[in-house]
């Protein structure tokens, strides 16, 4: 069995206004969620805050940080709302995906995205260039925020 390089990434399931905020890639010609590639000595949630802010300008804001801060504990990190192990060509992706928000709709788009936009949930049904597993995402979030 070959060994394939796993990275450790995550992306950003971004609800505002009913609709969902999707970024469409360059590299890899598919509309996705922002996020990207965990740094060394970053954790998920530093690495989401920074990559959403980095391809949209957007402050993000997690939906959910689960039980309360205890003594014992440095610091409470978001609980994802999903994760896969999906490949991104010559290599795999273990993806961690948190759901949250932000302030305003008003977005700046980078290099990185051809495109940027809102969708709402018919949209996003019909959509082409999606994954599958980005349009189940996207449309759970939605039905969470209703």
């Amino acid at each position: 069995m070959q060994n394939i390089k796993t990275d450790l990434t995550v992306g950003a399931c971004i609800f505002f206004d009913n609709k969902i905020l999707l970024v469409f890639h360059t590299k890899l010609n598919k509309w996705l969620f922002p996020g990207g590639h965990i740094e060394p000595n970053e954790t998920p949630d530093t690495a989401i805050v920074r990559e959403v802010k980095e391809e949209t300008g957007l402050d993000f804001i997690f939906s959910d940080f689960g039980m309360k801060k205890t003594e014992d504990v440095i610091r409470r990190l978001a609980i994802p709302f999903n994760a896969n192990l999906h490949s991104v060509g010559d290599h795999n992706h273990y993806c961690m995906y948190y759901l949250g928000t932000v302030q305003t709709s008003e977005f700046l788009k980078n290099e990185e995205s051809r495109d940027i936009r809102w969708f709402d949930r018919e949209n996003i049904e019909e959509l082409k260039n999606i994954p599958e597993n980005v349009r189940e995402m996207a449309l759970f979030a939605l039905k969470q925020a209703e």
